[in-house]
């Protein structure tokens, strides 16, 4: 019964009338230091079926910087099966506790906790847990609904993990909302810093309901902001995360729309679950087809562009087939390397020297405040000036009585960025209706780490969380 829900699930996403291949994940963390570029993948036969014997040589590789021109890739492909038994695999797990969760998988209101959807889910999650037997794997924990709560980073301990799902509470009031999309998005945020095989497993009973739109109230971490669908796809895609999705609630109900787009954007796959039993499956599912991907490794052609197009072949004696998927190879200060004049490189890249030295160096004199250091930059040196976030909120932009005052840009608006403290988790988040871009990436939402690189209008500044609270 697992087994052939397991592929009627597949019909779904997966086309049967010949061999399917996906690329569940690019990881690109080896570029810069070896020039090699990692790729996870799944290879099925017409019926669906996982096909385990595939051989280096029945693959071929090209790659492109505009999704037209393809070459082949320098070197040979480096094949491991089943890589990630011995590597390991970092799972994140999403859950969904919105109100909707406390009824019938019918949607009827209930107070039998047996009937309660979210009783079906810590059940499977529990059993799935139990069936982790590789001392690698690590899972983390995130329950959402109007707010995003992460109980735990990804940990070898099944059994906290299990008790911290047992302890998640009801919602009550403004917290009965389902922001998917954000807490998708601040997932991505809390796992891109893993290394190695990296999978988001999000459950959703519904459609994404922003709190915003619903309550008429400021979000006390997200603002007015409202996130789409794209966002979390993008910054996924950035990271080189995959994202599966289950739909989980009554049968015909298709749950959110942008669910099948949120996984096949990511190199994950949809998949339904209707009751306890197929939702165990669904979770088994998607764990055999990520210990049984293949790892496929190669020597980049390092052709100057932002993102590089991959288009990857199998065949066999029974067919053949093909993907293509995009990673981003890396830009330098926001541009695409192909458009940056030969004379700007030398500077530039003493510029970004310097960047990391200082946010290499601020762990040897740590401040007791948070703060940003704020990268000044002449002809021939680096200087750097400290400004301290004091309170609970400081505004970034053009205007004068900004706490921060950009000068010379006009793109910069008035107030155009905020860092916002929370006491409560002791985090800073920078927030904007524009855009600015950390660590090299645009983003208008993110939780701050140290060492984090935030560029606004060209000017470059390095976060430092201090030692304690402000």
């Amino acid at each position: 019964m697992m087994r052939k829900y397991y592929i009627i699930s597949l019909v779904l996403t997966l086309p049967l009338w010949g061999q399917s291949l996906r690329i569940a994940q690019i990881d690109n963390s080896a570029l810069l230091s070896r020039q090699e570029i990692r790729l996870y993948v799944n290879v099925l036969d017409s019926q669906g079926n996982l096909i385990a014997d595939a051989t280096a040589d029945q693959f071929t590789l090209q790659e492109s910087t505009d999704d037209e021109n393809f070459r082949p890739v320098r070197g040979e492909l480096k094949l491991v099966s089943q890589s990630n038994y011995f590597d390991g695999i970092k799972l994140l797990l999403l859950i969904d506790n919105s109100g909707s969760m406390y009824r019938t998988i019918d949607g009827e209101d209930t107070d039998d906790v047996e009937a309660m959807r979210i009783t079906w889910v810590r059940r499977a999650v529990t059993e799935f847990l139990g069936s982790i037997t590789n001392p690698r794997d690590e899972v983390g924990l995130i329950s959402y609904n109007s707010f995003f709560t992460s109980h735990t980073k990804p940990t070898t301990d099944k059994a906290k993990i299990a008790a911290l799902l047992d302890g998640i509470k009801k919602p009550t009031g403004d917290a009965r909302f389902t922001e998917l999309y954000s807490s998708l998005y601040l997932a991505i945020d809390e796992f891109r810093n893993y290394r190695g095989r990296k999978v988001i497993i999000l459950l959703s009973d519904g459609e994404n309901g922003a709190y915003f739109p619903n309550t008429g109230k400021v979000h006390p971490q997200l603002g007015e902001k409202v996130y789409t669908h794209e966002e979390p796809i993008l910054y996924a895609q950035q990271e080189g995360i995959s994202v599966f999705t289950i739909n989980f609630g009554k049968r015909g109900e298709r749950g959110d729309r942008n669910l099948t787009r949120l996984a096949a954007a990511t190199g994950g796959v949809r998949l339904d679950a209707h009751d306890q039993s197929e939702l165990s499956a669904v979770y088994k599912s998607i764990m055999e087809q990520v210990l049984n991907e293949y790892s496929l490794t190669y020597k980049a052609n390092m052709d100057p562009a932002d993102r590089r197009f991959v288009r990857l072949s199998y065949a066999n004696d029974t067919g053949t087939a093909q993907v293509t998927r995009f990673y981003f190879a890396g830009t330098i200060l926001g541009q695409p390397l192909a458009v940056i004049p030969i004379w700007l490189v030398v500077p530039l890249l003493i510029g970004v020297a310097g960047l990391w030295l200082l946010s290499r160096a601020k762990f040897d004199r740590r401040r007791a405040q948070a703060s940003l250091e704020v990268l000044r930059t002449r002809v021939g040196s680096v200087s750097t000036q400290v400004v301290a976030l004091q309170g609970n909120k400081t505004v970034i932009g053009r205007a004068d009585d900004a706490d921060m005052t950009i000068i010379g840009d006009p793109q910069v608006q008035e107030n155009h960025a905020t860092i916002i403290f929370d006491e409560k988790k002791n985090t800073h988040t920078i927030v904007t209706d524009a855009t600015v871009i950390v660590n090299n990436k645009p983003t208008t939402s993110k939780i701050l780490e140290p060492g984090d690189v935030i560029n606004i209008g060209g000017t470059l500044t390095v976060f430092d969380e201090g030692l304690g609270e402000n």
